[in-house]
């Protein structure tokens, strides 16, 4: 009985032994799998976490696309030639403008106008028949303002909010009657002078030199050097590409307004 039980006992011991061998070797293994941070992998997850952080950054761009806005104007229209032809250029590329027009030429050319409106343009007041105001007395600059409004109103339904007064030309006088009419006084940033004759590499070197987010393009639709606005025809779609090559979209003048409130 007591040989039996040595036996019963050695064997016992032996099997504890081996199983507490091939455990410790389990483990062994298990912590050589196990890769330490070592601060060469820990730069490497910081480095991903930057990665990911940066692509979502480039991904959600609004405030830059915000930011790099501009606003195409056009002056003295509407007329049969030119304001057609800028109208044409305008659908093709696919963006909006602001044509500030006379009261005169609107009730000469009623259709332009309506073409404007219908294909989503926004309009704005350059008085009934482009005086400089500020030579003008009160209620002459009022009557100037108001005609050229009704004479909108008659063919769209609506009233501008923005007024550009003709020349630039302002004082304090000018903005306190157009404010009594319920209009805004909107200049311009950037002038191609096209007024002036200049030839569509001249007009670039303007936008170039001047343009920033939030900028307003000063051109014409009417008028000109003698008439003649044809550079501004060739400039206006180099102008436009050049442009949203640098990254900037186009907006109407109440569109840009509302942005920068």
């Amino acid at each position: 009985m007591t040989r039996a039980r040595s036996f019963l006992r050695l064997r016992y011991v032996l099997l504890v032994l081996v199983v507490a061998l091939v455990y410790g070797q389990h483990t062994e293994k298990s912590m050589i799998n196990i890769k330490p941070q070592t601060a060469a992998n820990e730069g490497e997850t910081k480095g991903e976490k930057t990665q990911v952080k940066q692509t979502q950054v480039k991904a959600n761009p609004k405030r830059q696309t915000k930011e790099k806005q501009v606003a195409l104007t056009f002056d003295d229209g509407p007329d049969t030639k030119y304001t057609v032809e800028i109208l044409d250029i305008l659908k093709k590329k696919k963006v909006k403008a602001t044509f500030f027009v006379v009261g005169y030429q609107v009730e000469r050319n009623p259709k332009v106008l309506a073409s404007i409106v219908k294909e989503g343009h926004a309009l704005g007041n350059h008085t009934w028949s482009h005086k400089d105001l500020t030579k003008l007395n009160d209620r002459q600059i009022m009557s100037e303002i108001v005609k050229a409004n009704n004479a909108i109103q008659n063919i769209t339904g609506e009233v501008p909010k923005y007024i550009r007064t003709p020349y630039g030309a302002v004082s304090k006088k000018v903005t306190a009657v157009a404010e009594q009419a319920g209009q805004k006084n909107v200049l311009w940033n950037v002038d191609t002078k096209d007024w002036t004759g200049a030839t569509p590499k001249e007009m670039m070197k303007n936008v170039k030199a001047n343009i920033k987010p939030g900028g307003i393009i000063l051109m014409h639709s009417f008028g000109g050097k003698k008439g003649d606005l044809s550079n501004t025809i060739k400039c206006l779609p180099m102008m436009i590409d050049y442009l949203q090559d640098q990254g900037y979209s186009f907006v109407t003048i109440p569109e840009l307004k509302s942005n920068q409130r």
